[in-house]
């Protein structure tokens, strides 16, 4: 245990030095005098351990402040918050993409002051640009505008936040000029390129949200989880299962040791896991987070699994932490780092206790063969995973400021799936990549277990009261963990004293293998058969913020699209929720115009879609950074552009019918919203008339055609905004209910009193998705009926 104490007291010097201001020397002297005095007290082992302790105090506190850069004209950070200047660096980590920006980290070469001065620099720079053009590890940039300190807020400070990771600048939104490419280390450009092909091979099999869900799970990457989603992960304390660290790797231990040792004796089943553990710390990236999550994960398994020597595990977690916090002392406060220490800490004081007190309980009142199946349906993951946040608890509190009360029951019911996620997400990301038509049927068995584990997650966060804000101070997290300490040191007085727990049975694996295949392909069959086409027309006005979205489905389950609204994210999670999980293409999508608040969302739709062809207002390349993503991508997947044309008639094979009313063969240079595609959708009785962010001018012209304009159903022109359904257009529309798409509390007033009172001057009932969320129609051509969801 001699690893344990100095571990904990080299980490006690590092958060010493961080709040005492000693000079280096002063901590040199302090680590030397225990080390001398250690020497002199060979034969007093109690003495000579707490001298050794003192020594590595001492050197922890030497290392942190060597580790603390000097802010010199060399350095970037002298020149935060002055005049705009050009800074050239390499991209050194893979780009986090957002929805609407990227962010990257760029280790600074040289800068150019204003008075054209060029000087090289060190440091690194945190910055903010737009998500188009695509920026890619190993580029080199100029970027230009003005460097900054990072912020401090009231509950969180950024900027120490961003110092622990060696950043003490930011660049907001500057103008990015592309240098070089391909630069950087091989080794990651080889790993972002797999993970990028396994991220592309999983958009393209399963829909969203349940597509951004294994991406968290399997590669790190939950940028694409819609925000009510992330919620409701949060309110129900699952988190750990799509964030990497010691939660994500506890279980993908459990995973592959309960999988492995189905076959073969306890150590080559350790070994296999191992190598499953590093094979998956690549695929996510081998960012310093999941190494580390990983390193400890690793020993967790070497010394109880495969050496049966806990207290040499005990010893090895914290020389893990030595090593990492010798190489960045700053590594202490992240909280990555923290929750993966206590979360493969309480691996290895939890989890076999918890396994065989379950299994003691259940064989005192149950014959072997029923504890058997309640063990494997309770699955090991369930149980290292709890085992696993024992420790993370006050930590978790501290940090997020809130405690899940419904926990418990939603671990209890979730994480069981999460194998089945691992597993079968994990084979149709890998066959995926190679033979897409294998993989596909992967990714049937893994929407299931996906699309049962959000169903349960926004049913638990439903529940009133599933999470209960609460602020912790530091003391209140020390005081917890003392009272857990104490709690755990009672139970081990206990422990010792049991007898050693009865061997697992093996259980009938290709009885039950076979039996879970025919469950599963009897729900699929079933779901699949629902989701088949009911002969009638559905349209649905997506709820995507302020933007628009609206989704097409004719009788026989053709597909059209018309935008995609602002946030990928967003399009991806509501366009999973109309398709079929197995549908993967769509017939037509409408770009009526190249804005961001209709076209952003497209730019990812054709990595997972097969879109038959694009209908657009005829803009080209160099409009919008934000369009040219969308054409370069339908140009990439080979999807036919088509310029629509006032006149042309679009007719689906069922009776369905799109008739072009706008724009005509002349195009408004001075106002891109006056070309937007406009056109009236027929179906029998039914007509729908969208006409993008169209204004009065092209109203006008459409007005002037003679084509008919009138509607049953209109989507309100430029989101509700007084510039466009003028009264002369509304006149001749006619419609009985109008639909305004529109962010809540959005920054330009949509929509304005204006159109409100036109509406109700032409006696048209309002439906808004600020309001009501996702508004959805069906009809067969002569009966309507509407239905709103959140």
């Amino acid at each position: 245990m001699t690893g344990v104490y100095l571990g904990t007291a080299w980490l006690a010097g590092i958060w010493l030095a961080s709040n005492f201001n000693w000079p280096v020397s002063t901590w040199f002297i302090i680590g030397i005098l225990g080390l001398v005095g250690s020497l002199f007290a060979q034969n007093r082992i109690g003495l000579r351990l707490g001298l050794i302790s003192v020594t590595a105090v001492g050197f922890g506190g030497a290392r942190y402040i060597t580790a603390v850069p000097a802010i010199t004209p060399s350095h970037i950070a002298h020149y935060n918050d002055g005049d705009e200047i050009s800074l050239t660096g390499l991209v050194i980590a893979e780009p986090d993409v957002r929805d609407r920006s990227v962010n990257l980290r760029l280790r600074a070469e040289t800068i150019t002051l204003p008075d054209g001065v060029e000087t090289a620099v060190a440091g690194d720079v945190q910055a903010r640009v737009f998500r188009y053009p695509e920026i890619e590890y190993g580029m080199r940039l100029q970027l230009t505008g003005r460097v900054e300190t990072p912020p401090e807020f009231e509950d969180f400070s950024y900027k120490n936040y961003l110092a622990r990771q060696g950043v003490y600048s930011l660049m907001n939104l500057p103008a990015v000029t592309v240098l070089a490419e391909g630069q950087g280390q091989p080794l990651y450009h080889a790993i972002f390129a797999f993970k990028s092909r396994a991220q592309a091979a999983i958009n393209r099999l399963i829909p969203d949200p349940q597509a951004a869900l294994l991406s968290g799970i399997l590669l790190g990457d939950d940028n694409g989880l819609p925000p009510d989603l992330a919620d409701a992960f949060r309110a129900t304390g699952m988190t750990h299962i799509i964030a990497i660290s010691g939660f994500n790797i506890a279980i993908l231990i459990a995973v592959f040791t309960g999988f492995a040792e189905k076959f073969l004796p306890r150590r080559p089943a350790v070994l296999l896991a191992l190598v499953g553990v590093a094979l998956y710390t690549l695929l996510v990236g081998a960012d310093a987070s999941v190494v580390r999550a990983a390193i400890m994960g690793g020993l967790y398994l070497i010394a109880s699994r495969y050496l049966g020597r806990p207290t040499f595990a005990y010893s090895s977690l914290f020389w893990a932490g030595w090593v990492m916090t010798a190489v960045n002392p700053f590594t202490l406060w992240d909280v990555g780092f923290q929750l993966s220490f206590a979360a493969t800490l309480g691996l290895m004081l939890y989890a076999d206790p918890f396994i065989q007190w379950t299994r003691a309980r259940l064989l005192r009142r149950l014959d072997r063969r029923t504890t058997n199946q309640i063990m494997g349906w309770l699955s090991e993951a369930a149980l290292v995973t709890l085992a696993a946040q024992i420790l993370t608890l006050p930590l978790m509190m501290f940090y997020f400021r809130q405690v899940s009360l419904i926990s418990f029951p939603a671990n209890a019911l979730i994480l069981p799936a999460q194998p089945g996620v691992m597993i079968w997400g994990g084979l149709a990301a890998l066959t995926g990549m190679v033979v897409p038509a294998i993989g596909q049927v992967f990714a049937w068995i893994a929407w299931l277990f996906l699309a049962y584990t959000i169903g349960l997650v926004r049913a638990f966060a439903a529940v009133p009261g599933a999470a209960v804000p609460i602020s912790v101070s530091p003391t209140a997290v020390l005081v917890l963990y003392a009272i857990i300490a104490g709690l755990t040191w009672l139970a081990k007085q206990d422990q010792v004293k049991r007898r050693e727990v009865i061997a697992r049975l093996r259980r009938n694996f290709s009885q039950r293998a076979a039996l879970s295949g025919s469950f599963l392909g009897l729900v699929l069959i079933v779901m699949w058969g629902a989701s088949q086409p009911d002969g009638r027309l559905h349209v649905a006005f997506l709820d995507v913020g302020q933007g628009d979205a609206i989704f097409i489905q004719t009788p026989s389950g053709r597909q059209i699209l018309v935008d995609g609204g602002n946030y990928p994210s967003l399009l991806n999670d509501r366009l999973g929720r109309q398709m079929p999980f197995w549908d993967r293409e769509i017939d037509l999508v409408v770009a009526t115009h190249p804005d961001a608040d209709h076209a952003a969302g497209l730019a990812g739709l054709f990595d997972r879609y097969r879109v038959g062809r694009l209908l657009t207002d005829g803009s080209q390349m160099g409009g919008t950074a934000v369009y040219d993503a969308v054409l370069s991508a339908a140009q990439a997947a080979g999807t036919p552009i088509h310029r629509a044309m006032a006149g042309e008639i679009i007719r689906i094979d069922d009776g369905v019918r799109l008739e072009i009313l706008h724009p005509g063969p002349e195009r408004n240079d001075a106002n891109r919203n006056e070309n937007s595609v406009s056109f009236r959708l027929v179906y029998g009785g039914f007509s729908l008339l969208l006409t993008g962010d169209a204004e009065q001018a092209a109203e006008a012209a459409m007005l002037a055609s003679g084509r008919p304009l009138s509607a049953l159903l209109f989507k309100a022109g430029h989101h509700g905004s007084d510039s466009s359904s003028s009264r002369p257009f509304l006149a001749a529309v006619r419609p009985q209910i109008i639909i305004i798409s529109v962010g809540a509390d959005n920054n330009f007033g949509h929509p304005t009193p204006e159109i409100l009172q036109r509406a109700a001057d032409v006696g048209a009932a309002v439906l808004r998705t600020d309001e009501l969320g996702t508004i959805e129609l069906a009809t067969d051509g002569q009966v309507m009926w509407w239905q709103a969801s959140p």
